[in-house]
């Protein structure tokens, strides 16, 4: 982000530059997409739910595709400062809920190593007993919350 940002706002006007800076400001779309797609597989059950809310996050991304268009204006040529201080706000927001998600994340996989180990401790389990839970429920279509 950082490195995009100095390209973004260098006063090189070289076409290289520029092109980097493209490059880089583009490269994330289909890492974070799969990964919301990714995200969404594990946290939803049912498959006219997950096929909704996949079918939510494509529409939402195409239509934040379509403002991003308009964000630079043939007014703002050549430099396109608003536009670009635009896609830095929404970089660093991104940066923000990734982040969050991260935490909240790691916050609920410690409860389930707990309530996994209450579990194991309440019936006696070994490891054994619980991977062959975990392979019974495997394919139950059930959310990482279940």
């Amino acid at each position: 982000m950082l490195f995009g940002r100095n390209l973004f706002f260098r006063s090189i006007t070289g076409a290289n530059i520029s092109s980097a800076a493209i490059y880089l400001s583009n490269s994330y779309k289909g890492s974070t997409l799969s990964s919301i797609f990714a995200y969404n597989a594990g946290n939803t059950s049912s498959h006219t739910k997950k096929s909704t809310v996949n079918s939510i996050t494509l529409f939402a991304s195409s239509v934040g595709d379509i403002i991003g268009a308009e964000i630079f204006q043939p007014k703002d040529a050549p430099s396109y400062i608003p536009g670009k201080i635009s896609i830095m706000i929404l970089f660093s927001m991104q940066l923000v809920v990734v982040l969050l998600l991260r935490w909240i994340t790691q916050r609920m996989n410690r409860k389930k190593l707990a309530c996994i180990e209450v579990t194991r401790r309440q019936r006696d389990w070994t490891d054994e007993d619980i991977q062959r839970e975990k392979n019974k429920h495997a394919f139950a279509d059930l959310t990482d919350k279940e």
